[in-house]
């Protein structure tokens, strides 16, 4: 079988999974890619070493280490499906790792950023409307993703809760602060009758452009440059710890299936309690005011 006949029998595949259209979009990105470096070969022609010639070019584009493991992960995927469902013979997803990325520095929010990005919004329908979508990210960690589709019948005000819907279609229950409840009582009163919690005015659902326009403008608005919607979510998660939160109902709350994408948050948060107690040592406090 050809390799262009392959990419679409595994869109489908997903598809029947039920990955939702930005899984599937994503597939499609990094896939067309690799049919445009080997062209459209006999399934018998993917090779490892086809793969590494790959991933060298990739490196030759002068990609970012993190941009280079977003394409091998993908064609990783597509070689694992194409080998268990027997259309290639060689496991070659054993042998083609995963690069390492190098690791960014995880930035945050600052509490004085976080005061002004909450009152930046408006009064009107579209102020508080965007304001709800900030704080979801800000407070719960939803992904942008989470936030368009989350549906109106899965907030929870009375209860404090909302039921996400994941990455892989998989559901789950995350707690909502009482600001966020608050807001999002105060918006859902006013919003129109719509399936989906956050919509345009004629009750349309909002898209990923829209909230990325949005977050242009408060970038302006706000003067914080690096403003975007997954610096909230990183700023939950590293704040969730630092407030003595678990991090094992962070992961839960986040929707990791592994523990080690939520460790990086415990390493900047446990950093910045160690910074704090230079100034807030019992023993060293104690001797400094008998001194």
């Amino acid at each position: 079988m050809k390799l262009n006949n392959l990419v679409a029998k595994f869109l489908v595949e997903q598809t029947c999974r039920g990955n939702t259209s930005f899984t599937l979009d994503y597939y499609r990105v990094v896939l067309s890619r690799f049919v445009e470096f080997c062209g459209d070969i006999p399934s018998d022609e993917l090779t490892l070493d086809l793969c590494q010639e790959y991933y060298f070019d990739l490196r030759t584009n002068k990609l970012a280490s993190g941009s280079v493991q977003t394409y091998i992960r993908g064609l990783r995927a597509f070689l694992t499906w194409c080998h268990d469902f027997g259309y290639i013979k060689a496991d070659i997803t054993s042998r083609f790792k995963l690069p390492k990325a190098q690791r960014k520095t995880i930035d945050v929010l600052t509490d004085e950023e976080v005061k002004r990005l909450y009152s930046s919004f408006g009064e009107n329908f579209i102020g508080i409307r965007n304001l709800c979508i900030s704080l979801l990210m800000l407070d719960s960690g939803l992904r942008l993703n989470e936030v368009i589709t989350l549906e109106t019948s899965q907030i929870h005000l009375q209860d404090r809760y909302c039921i996400v819907n994941g990455k892989c279609q998989k559901q789950r229950i995350v707690p909502l602060g009482a600001t966020t409840c608050t807001c999002l009582e105060k918006y859902l009163s006013i919003k129109p009758l719509s399936t989906f919690a956050f919509c345009k005015n004629d009750g349309t659902p909002i898209t990923r452009a829209i909230v990325k326009n949005t977050f242009r403008k408060l970038r302006k608005k706000t003067n914080i440059d690096r403003l975007h919607p997954h610096l909230l979510r990183h700023t939950f998660a590293t704040r969730y710890l630092e407030n003595g939160g678990d991090i094992y109902r962070l992961q839960v709350i986040l929707g990791h299936t592994s523990l080690e994408m939520v460790k990086k948050y415990l390493h900047i948060a446990t950093n910045r309690v160690q910074a704090d107690f230079l100034k807030y040592s019992p023993l060293d406090n104690a001797l400094h005011t008998v001194a």
